[in-house]
This record gives structure tokens, C-alpha cells and sequence, in this order.
């Protein structure tokens, strides 16, 4: 099958599955890159922008990588996934912390392994709580694990690398998303805050067209149209597998949740991901030399992935 027709084969899917109440999907778009040819399907006349939840940790994390490179210091010392998140953060936190705090590197907060029993700050749990409360939310749970070891699928990280890259350049992260990841790429985005702050974590706004250029960056190490946005090296350690998630595994799934990289989910084959709630997913099957993204308002995922399957095979 050519990659036209399974693309075609696909969408069908798509356009036939039902969700397990029955009901049809409710999907924005899909949008596909196979080596250099990109198809896309939009399912709604107006070529909805969906919030990417989730999705949007990867534009946080390539951000992070982008100011490492550039060696900007803080306090008299390059950052690194090495520093110390507390040093940063410690001016805007106004409670005592947990003595774990001090072990907490850029690395944990993006991989999930800050020490926390469960995530949090979720829009379940954060609820009607003020925006601008969150960091004291944060640092008023308790870290039992320490870091490193115990890996919680949480919004909490990627939100704080937020306000780790504000206090260290002075400029917001949407700020620096647009500068080094949306303008280069012609992206049109908009970005949630959490009080003060971008969100980070969630909150980020644009088409699956749009997405799918950030899965194609990551799939090309890095590179749109031969125009470097991260290095080589930044999108190689994003999807390395840093934190095995057994917890999370379940081999019936078409993207199995191996492991944990920075802000991406690596299979047992090397395809990597990140998903977001309602049907937000930016996929890159690299021995398809295949990228895809999709947008919606779609509850029960299982039924998205399962209809990519023309396409991997």
C-alpha cells in the first residue's frame, strides 16, 4: 500500500470508529509526514486550534534544551539539567519545603521524578484553588521518594521548569517559544498561564498542520526544512529513555508506555510520543520515518491510536 492510500485507509477509520459508549469520534484533525510527503485531514470546517494539554510538556522541554545550549548562567554557573531546581526557585517560594527539595535537578522536574507519591496539578485536583497558589500548593506536599527514584506522571515539572526559565532569563516561556520554536515554524499559538507564569505543563494552544511540524523536528533531530531548531544531541536526550514506567506499561497498546524521556513517552521499538487528554497526540514512529498529530475534544482514546495502524504497517 502506498502512503497516500493508508493514509486514506486511515482516515476511514477515523471516520467509522465508534468510542466505547458507541458514540463517533469527535476528532479536530490528522496530520501525517512520511518522509517528506505531508498529508491532513480535517474533520470540521473551521480547522479548529484544540488546547494540546499534555502535548504541550515537549514545546517546555525544547525550550529548556534551547537555553542550556545557549550557556546562559545563573548566579555564576551555566545551567544545566544538573542544577538544583530550589536554587532558582527558592525567591518565589513563600513556605518551608521539603528537605527533599534540595536533591531536585531540572532533570527531575521534566522526567517526572521529582519524588512525589502521585502527580498533581491536574485540573482535578487543582480545582477552583487561585492560580497564583500553585507554588505554594506545590511545595506544600510532601516528597517521600528521593529524587530520581520514583517516577509520577505530574504536571507539577514542567510547569516549574516554566518558572525556573522565567526567573533565569527574565522572559516568560511563551516568550521564548515564540522567539526559537513558533516564529521559525510559522506557528500560529496561544498559551494558558497559571497565574503569572505559562502554564508549561498543559494550556497550549494550535491546529494538528502546526503540531505536526513540532513532530517533525523531533523526528528529524531536531531539524525543519534543514533549519536547526534544537541540536542533535538535545533531541536525542528527549527521547531517551530515562525512567522505565512498568506501572504504566500495557503491552495491548498500540504505543506502549515503556519509559520516560524529557516530556516524552519511548516505546520498547523507539517510537516515542507524548499524548494529552480529549485526543491530543504528537507521535514519531522513526523506522516509518513517520510523524503524526492529532487534535479533538475525544474522551476514550484507545480508539485513535488504533486507527494510525494503516499507517504502520
Amino acid at each position: 500500500m502506498n502512503r497516500r492510500d493508508a493514509f486514506g485507509e486511515s482516515i476511514g477509520l477515523f471516520e467509522s470508529a465508534t468510542d466505547k459508549d458507541g458514540l463517533h469520534l469527535k476528532m479536530y484533525g490528522v496530520s501525517v509526514r512520511f518522509g517528506a510527503e505531508t498529508f491532513s485531514h480535517q474533520f470540521t470546517s473551521t480547522g479548529a486550534v484544540a488546547d494540546l494539554r499534555s502535548v504541550s510538556k515537549v514545546v517546555t522541554a525544547m525550550v529548556l534544551g534551547n537555553v542550556i545550549e545557549r550557556r546562559i548562567s545563573y548566579v555564576g554557573r551555566s545551567i544545566s539539567l544538573d542544577t538544583c531546581a530550589i536554587e532558582v526557585l527558592e525567591p518565589v517560594v513563600r513556605s518551608s519545603v521539603s528537605t527533599n527539595w534540595k536533591y531536585v535537578t531540572l532533570r527531575h522536574l521534566m522526567n517526572n521524578t521529582i519524588g512525589h507519591e502521585e502527580g498533581f496539578l491536574f485540573r482535578k485536583d487543582i480545582g477552583d484553588r487561585k492560580e497564583d497558589d500553585f507554588i505554594n500548593y506545590i511545595f506544600a506536599a510532601p516528597v517521600p521518594h528521593a529524587p530520581g527514584g520514583h517516577f509520577s506522571y505530574s504536571n507539577v515539572g514542567p510547569f516549574l521548569i516554566s518558572v525556573v526559565l522565567e526567573a533565569i532569563t527574565g522572559r516568560s516561556l511563551f516568550e521564548l517559544a515564540q522567539e526559537s520554536v513558533f516564529e521559525p515554524l510559522g506557528i500560529s499559538a496561544s498559551w494558558r498561564r497559571f497565574g503569572e507564569f505559562t502554564a508549561g505543563s498543559t494550556g497550549l494552544h494550535m491546529s494538528s498542520d502546526d503540531l505536526l511540524k513540532l513532530a517533525t523536528v523531533l523526528r528529524d533531530g531536531g531539524k525543519y526544512n534543514r533549519a536547526e531548531l534544537v541540536s542533535g544531541a538535545w533531541a536525542a536526550e528527549m527521547r531517551r529513555p530515562i525512567s522505565l514506567t512498568p506501572k504504566m506499561y500495557d503491552p495491548s497498546r498500540v504505543f506502549p508506555k515503556y519509559a520516560y524521556g524529557l516530556g516524552l513517552w519511548i516505546c520498547e521499538n523507539g517510537s516515542f510520543y507524548c499524548d494529552g487528554t480529549n485526543g491530543q497526540y504528537l507521535i514519531v514512529v522513526p523506522e516509518r520515518d513517520l510523524a503524526v498529530s492529532t487534535t479533538g475534544e475525544q474522551p476514550d482514546m484507545k480508539p485513535i491510536t488504533r486507527c494510525m495502524l494503516p499507517l504502520l504497517t
